[in-house]
């Protein structure tokens, strides 16, 4: 008889060894450029493959409904900003304001057919920090400093 080495199992039923190469590979896969460049390059041509995901987390830990089983039953992304006409691209490696975003029409609703559509980080951002009356509040602003200028270059 030979002699055997053991090697025992922990508390989650894997040996210190399958632990080690367990991490190992993961390491690899999150620490390796060209495994990073796909999934950047995947983001760039498909953008409903990490929005389905980042939504679908929020609606978990928000706890409202999501009704889409995968990232091709969102709507597909148009060239252009339905609410500021502004041209809609992924970024390079950071978003920007033209960056398409998934937004809820009504937030009291989940993520559910007819209540998402894609508009730019910009567009989201305004529409989810300001309320309509302020928003009507800063166009009145704008308005005024813009006619303002016209008559101070004269």
């Amino acid at each position: 008889m030979s002699a055997k080495k053991e090697n025992p199992k922990n508390h989650i039923g894997r040996t210190e060894e399958g632990i080690k190469k367990l991490l190992e590979r993961e390491k690899a896969k999150v620490g390796n450029p060209v495994h990073l460049n796909r999934r950047k390059e995947l983001h760039r041509i498909n953008p409903r493959v990490r929005a389905f995901s980042h939504a679908k987390g929020r609606a978990k830990k928000k706890g409202i409904s999501f009704e889409f089983a995968r990232s091709k039953d969102l709507p597909i992304v148009p060239k252009i900003c339905p609410a500021l006409f502004i041209p809609l691209f992924v970024g390079d490696g950071k978003s920007t304001d033209n960056s398409p975003t998934l937004d809820r029409r009504d937030n009291n609703k989940g993520y559910i057919e007819g209540n998402v559509q894609w508009i730019s980080r910009k567009a989201n951002q305004m529409k989810s920090n300001a309320n309509l009356k302020e928003v009507k509040m800063l166009y009145n602003y704008m308005k005024k400093q813009n006619i303002e200028r016209k008559f101070s270059d004269k």
